[in-house]
């Protein structure tokens, strides 16, 4: 062949190795069939659960195709056109491989698998990873890495910098989603935020506050995740994973601040994991300082300054970072600090800062692989060509040993119940609700009671409570009956010790007061229209008196309280008898004699200690003469609260109707509802003010632990 017609091959050949012509990166081969823009990809991955995701530049008809790998039917569920396609699969099969497919009019993804997570794993790997943007050869180099040699990780953390400029949407397509196609389309992600990704502009001191204009990146347009998709929470197996938005105030006063506190104060499974972008302990270049000695980023100063804090105090096990292209580990106050900035990004120098908590580190492109155990956390980082760049173990620390202890032995005790038999005998009733089984003993000495409980098993000991027939005696609505017994629990859930011994006050009995139904009344301060039983008395009999040394006996005030329910709502009366009228309409209402009424409107299996919504009302009786009527008064709006007052020789008479919408919006009262109620009357005299609570002893009207509960019968 002449030469004329062999050289030109040679010569293109030779033209692309000199870099003169564009290389398109394997990755991005277009097929016969187009794929989206980006996805699809995974979020929020659950044993039963998984979200599948696509979006793309123009608005697409999408369909989404299902099933289990091993076989069984297919499911299709169709979406009609949007730039944004949310799959959310639910009742799933747990350890489960499924494949699917999603397609649209000239676009196909291809057939890609995913696995459901193990419902309680013995032990199990996750990954770690961050900063890949700007280089997505490398990036895809990483995710290689991790699609061939990764095969039983379940989720990945990203630590942030999808892109290099999230505002973007090409970008997020060239440097995220297509040089991780394959593995994104496997792996659920749980990201938390990064700067590059522009969802707050990074600036050097902080915003003046939390509220800011409307955003341009994508990246709540493209993730959907729990909570605010800044910060949120996630619970497996042994861990609880926070990730946070470290671009957004984190001083206290600032919601994200006090969500965090509330997280760590809150029941956690035994490993605490932090994740967020900016790294407060690094050598890298975002670790250098002003020469005043804070930090020049404000982020990493506030985490210094207010996160490290918490993070010690509570017990954290492991902070997971990037911002820095690298990988560092470190430890301070027993907390590891773990940068794993290095999944494509442009490498940063080690040592670049000072920091003396450094242990390893080291410039490198990696992911971090976490395998948990019941006893451990190991962290290993690895290169890009698989070779170790660190190893580690975190044990369960002492300090989250004695907090699942107080865990465990908390929900076990919510459990009891108790109950009086036929002969009088007191019975309690325990339910198992751990994982593991546990040994219960109640008592002391030889009236120990002992029981055995499988994980899930209800079982019944007798409690041989040292309470006197006459505290037993008086009638339900007269106050709880409590007690002190000893309790000792034992067992171990999955190595860790639970051997508690403690003295526990248990309530015996509660306050309660079952509600007689009846016709609604007539709202005139007569009572002659209430059934003669259903009341409660307030006397000298009472154990609630604030400022007794003011009361002078049932001669000076007694009060009877009737209540009843209708479909209306809750009926009250009150019959008082007061010796001495004090005050005027005109006073205010803790200066006068007067009643205060307190209904908590959230249902019972919602309540809380905390008084957060409800009726609290002040009915002010007296009327002097000259003033004007003041009956039906209204309560927060007109016609919420419904009363009257007549004062009569020796005392007055006090009518009021809450209607059933006022007390708990949309509720339609019927026999069994129970609601948390108390009331106080208060006796303003000469020589001072006595206040009497029907239930709650104290003043404070603002928790609800003491009110009693009404239960609503025939």
């Amino acid at each position: 062949m002449p030469r004329s017609q062999r050289f030109p091959a040679l010569v293109l050949c030779l033209s692309c190795a000199a870099g003169l012509l564009p290389l398109t990166p394997a990755w991005s081969a277009k097929p016969a069939t187009q794929v989206f823009n980006c996805g699809p990809f995974l979020l929020q991955p659950g044993s039963t659960t998984m979200t599948i995701v696509i979006d793309h530049a123009e608005p697409l008809a999408a369909r989404l195709t299902w099933r289990s790998a091993a076989g069984g039917s297919k499911h299709t569920v169709q979406q009609e056109s949007a730039r944004h396609h949310i799959f959310p699969l639910t009742e799933l099969r747990p350890n489960t491989q499924y494949r699917y497919r999603v397609q649209a009019e000239g676009f196909d993804s291809g057939e890609y698998t995913f696995r459901t997570l193990p419902e309680r794993p013995v032990a199990y790997r996750f990954l770690a990873l961050g900063d890949v943007r700007s280089h997505p050869e490398d990036w895809h180099r990483v995710a290689q890495r991790v699609q061939q040699h990764e095969p039983d990780a379940l989720f990945i953390v990203g630590t942030g910098d999808y892109p290099a400029d999230g505002r973007q949407y090409d970008q997020w397509i060239e440097q995220f989603f297509d040089p991780a196609r394959d593995m994104l389309a496997r792996l659920p992600l749980w990201p938390a935020i990064g700067n590059h990704e522009r969802t707050r502009q990074y600036v050097s001191q902080p915003p003046p506050d939390d509220v800011i204009a409307e955003e341009e990146s994508h990246y709540f347009n493209l993730f959907d995740l729990p909570g605010n998709e800044r910060w949120y929470r996630v619970d497996y197996q042994y861990v609880t994973l926070l990730v946070l938005d470290s671009n957004s105030p984190m001083e206290p006063g600032h919601e994200q601040y006090e969500w965090v506190r509330e997280q760590l104060r809150s029941s956690r499974n035994r490993f605490t994991l932090a994740a967020f972008h900016h790294g407060p302990l690094t050598s890298g270049p975002h670790g250098r300082r002003l020469e005043d000695g804070t930090f020049r980023e404000w982020p990493i100063d506030q985490i210094h300054r207010f996160l490290l804090p918490l993070f010690d105090m509570y017990g954290v096990d492991l902070v997971l970072n990037g911002h820095d292209h690298l990988y560092e580990r470190s430890q301070v106050n027993g907390v590891y600090y773990v940068i794993t900035g290095g999944g494509g990004a442009p490498l940063y120098a080690v040592n670049s800062a000072d920091n003396p908590h450094q242990q390893v580190a080291v410039s490198a492109h990696h992911y971090t692989a976490l395998d948990v155990t019941p006893t451990s956390i190991a962290v290993t980082a690895i290169g890009v060509d698989g070779n170790s760049l660190d190893w580690f173990v975190i044990p369960v620390s002492q300090f989250a040993s004695k907090r699942m202890a107080r865990q465990w032995r908390q929900q076990l005790l919510q459990t009891l119940s108790f109950a009086t038999t036929a002969d009088g005998a007191s019975r309690v009733q325990v339910h198992n609700v751990l994982d593991f089984p546990v040994s219960i003993t109640m008592g002391g000495g030889a009236a120990t009671e002992k029981i055995e409980l499988p994980p899930g098993n209800r079982g019944e000991l007798e409690l041989a409570a040292n309470v006197a027939d006459s505290v037993l005696t008086p009638p339900a609505w007269r106050g709880r009956v409590a007690t002190t017994i000893p309790i000792g629990i034992r067992g171990s859930g999955d190595g860790l010790p639970l051997d508690v011994q403690f003295d526990q006050q248990v309530v015996l009995r509660e306050a309660s007061f079952t509600v007689a139904q009846m016709p609604a009344p007539v709202v005139d301060a007569v009572l002659d229209d209430w059934p003669a039983g259903a009341r409660m008395s307030i006397d000298h009999l009472s154990r609630t008196v604030v400022n007794g040394q003011f009361y002078h006996g049932d001669t000076d005030m007694k009060a009877d309280v009737h209540v009843g329910w209708s479909a209306v709502g809750l009926h009250l009366a009150f019959h008082v008898d007061d010796e001495e009228l004090t005050g005027s309409m005109t006073d205010a209402p803790w200066g006068i004699d007067g009643v205060e009424i307190y209904v908590d409107g959230q249902p019972e299996a919602d309540r809380t200690d905390a008084y957060t919504s409800g009726v609290s009302q002040n009915v002010l009786p007296l009327r002097r003469s000259g003033e004007a009527p003041e009956g039906n008064n209204a309560w927060r709006e007109p016609g919420a609260l419904v009363w009257q007052a007549r004062e009569r020789a020796g005392g007055y008479d006090v009518e009021v109707t809450i209607p059933a919408a006022t007390i708990r919006p949309g509720w339609t009262p019927a026999s069994g509802d129970r609601l948390r109620f108390d009331v106080m009357i208060n006796d303003r005299d000469t020589d001072g003010q006595s206040h009497h609570r029907l239930w709650s002893t104290g003043g404070a009207s603002s928790s609800t632990a003491g009110f009693g509960l009404l239960v609503l019968g025939n």
